[in-house]
């Protein structure tokens, strides 16, 4: 009998002692993790703070080029034009997505897609088409503008569906009006002005001056009333637009310029925008009357 209660202690302290030494691993592996992921932060750190320092300095001398628009080479000014106006284009199929997916689609989505899988689509449909430009260099103007067209739709019909009737609060239709104007204006032989004579930061404070009432009267025309959000909206847009031209030229000049890459950039921007100022503006029309 008492070498049955022997081998039960034993069997105990056994089992015990096993738990212990476990106990003792997973503390020393939560550690260890720990010390792992302190590592890799300092790391990231370490390689962060110098880009960003690169990417700063590289901003300030794209920012401090003043060179008048007109005195760009005939080459550099056709392409440039191409772009924006693509880029114009492509917004064109964003709002319009994202109409459908508010008004004309819901039905068709709920029927086929989770919430998740939504979700899910919106990063994969942008990472497919920026992955496929970088992998086929060589791919025409034509594929890249259906590639940028359809992506761009897609993505609006899942954010519509996704975001309602809020986004329409601050005129997602009026989004392709500054760099489809900027085209224009840029282009001396398409709209005669006199901005472009002048040094770049005036020339853009002028156009500033210019696309605000027309933007502010065809939202006001669209939604029915003055919004102060598609305002600051349409600043926003254009300081954006006057970053990335300036970026876009210092690429030209350190021949690394990519049509498709900078637009893909500009929209992203742009969308991010879009959501930023749909957060903090936006609102249900059809849950909440407009006093």
């Amino acid at each position: 009998m008492s070498e049955v209660a022997d081998r039960y202690l034993e069997q105990l302290y056994t089992t015990v002692e096993t738990l212990r030494r476990r106990a003792i691993a997973y503390y020393d592996g939560v550690f260890h993790i720990g010390a792992r992921i302190s590592k890799a932060f300092e790391r990231a750190k370490e390689i962060a703070e110098p880009v960003s320092y690169d990417v700063r300095d590289y901003l300030v001398v794209a920012l401090a080029e003043s060179e008048p628009v007109e005195k760009l080479e005939s080459d550099v000014k056709n392409g440039l034009v191409e772009m924006y106006l693509g880029v114009a284009v492509v917004l064109v199929g964003l709002s319009g997505g994202e109409l459908s997916g508010i008004y004309a689609l819901p039905w068709l989505l709920e029927a086929i897609f989770d919430f998740y899988v939504e979700l899910i689509a919106l990063v994969v449909v942008p990472t497919y088409i920026y992955l496929n430009f970088k992998k086929n260099s060589a791919l025409d103007d034509t594929e890249r503008r259906t590639n940028l067209f359809s992506g761009a739709m897609m993505v609006g019909i899942f954010l519509g569906h996704l975001i309602g009737p809020r986004i329409v609060s601050i005129s997602p239709s009026t989004l392709f009006l500054p760099p489809l104007l900027f085209a224009l204006i840029v282009d001396h032989e398409l709209l005669v002005s006199p901005l472009p004579s002048y040094d770049r930061q005036v020339f853009f404070y002028m156009f500033a001056a210019v696309i605000l009432p027309i933007g502010a009267l065809l939202s006001t025309i669209s939604l029915g009333y003055f919004s102060f959000g598609v305002i600051l909206l349409t600043i926003s847009h254009v300081a954006l637009l006057y970053v990335h031209f300036q970026v876009v030229m210092q690429h030209i000049k350190d021949k690394q310029y990519s049509v498709g890459g900078s637009q893909i950039a500009y929209i992203a921007a742009v969308l991010f925008l879009q959501l930023f100022f749909t957060l903090v503006f936006g609102y249900n029309l059809e849950a909440k009357p407009r006093l």
